[in-house]
C-alpha cells in the first residue's frame, strides 16, 4: 500500500472529525506482496447519534462510529472479487486477535470496531454480495470502498478554500477548482444510498 493511499484515508477521517493515529506494522508476512500494512486508529469524542452503521459503510454513517482500527488494502489494479477475497488471508488481519490486542492498548478501550478500506468491489450484484459475505466471515465489521471515500472528500472540499497545510487536499481542491473533476464524475453505479450499497448486513440466517 502506498503512502498516498494511507494519507487519503487518514484525511478522510480527519474531515469527518476523527482523531487519527498511525501505527506502522513491520511484520506482515501473511501478505504475498511482502509490503507491511500500517493501521489507523480513529476516535471520535462526540459521535453523532443514529442507527447502527451498515456493514458496507457510506460516508453518512461514518459519523456514528466512535472508535475503530482501520486497515487500507487499496489494490487499485484489482476489484475485490470473491476469488480475490478467498485467496488473500491477509484481508482478515484487521480483525485478528493480535490487531485487537494492539487496538485495545492504543485506544485504551475494549469498545471499538474494525474497518477495512478496499479499492473496489465487483459491480455485479451476486459477486458483490458474495465478496461482502466472505469479508464478513473473516471477522471484518465494516467495509468502505475507495471511490466512495474519494467522492465524499471531493464533495466536501470547496474549490475556493485554501488547504495549503495538506498537499493531498490542496491537489484535490485544485483539480476541482479548474474543472478537471466534475460533479457527474462522482456518480457511481452503486452510490451510497442505493440498495446494492446499503442493504447488506451479512448472510441470511
Amino acid at each position: 500500500m502506498s503512502d498516498l493511499n494511507l494519507q487519503i484515508v487518514r484525511e478522510f477521517f480527519e474531515l469527518n472529525r476523527f482523531q487519527v493515529m498511525t501505527h506502522w506494522q513491520h511484520d506482515d508476512a501473511g501478505w504475498t506482496g511482502g509490503e507491511a500494512a500500517p493501521l489507523l486508529f480513529i476516535e471520535q469524542v462526540e459521535p453523532e447519534p443514529g442507527d447502527a452503521p451498515e456493514f458496507l459503510l457510506n460516508p453518512q454513517e461514518v459519523s456514528a462510529v466512535q472508535r475503530a482500527v482501520v486497515e487500507v488494502r487499496a489494490w487499485h489494479a484489482d476489484k475485490f472479487y470473491p476469488s480475490v477475497v478467498e485467496n488473500n488471508a491477509v484481508l482478515g488481519n484487521v480483525a485478528s486477535e493480535s490487531t485487537r490486542a494492539l487496538a485495545e492498548h492504543v485506544l485504551r478501550s475494549k469498545e471499538f470496531t474494525n474497518i477495512l478500506i478496499v479499492s473496489e468491489l465487483p459491480h455485479g450484484v451476486e459477486p458483490r454480495q458474495r465478496s461482502l459475505e466472505l469479508l464478513r466471515a473473516k471477522g471484518i465489521a465494516h467495509v468502505i470502498e475507495f471511490p466512495t471515500l474519494l467522492g465524499d472528500m471531493l464533495e466536501r472540499l470547496s474549490p475556493h478554500a485554501n488547504y495549503a497545510p495538506s498537499s493531498t487536499l490542496q491537489t484535490m481542491r485544485l483539480l476541482k477548482r479548474y474543472g478537471f473533476i466534475k460533479r457527474q464524475q462522482l456518480e457511481f453505479e452503486f452510490p451510497p444510498h442505493s440498495k446494492g450499497a446499503r442493504s447488506y448486513r451479512g448472510p441470511s440466517k
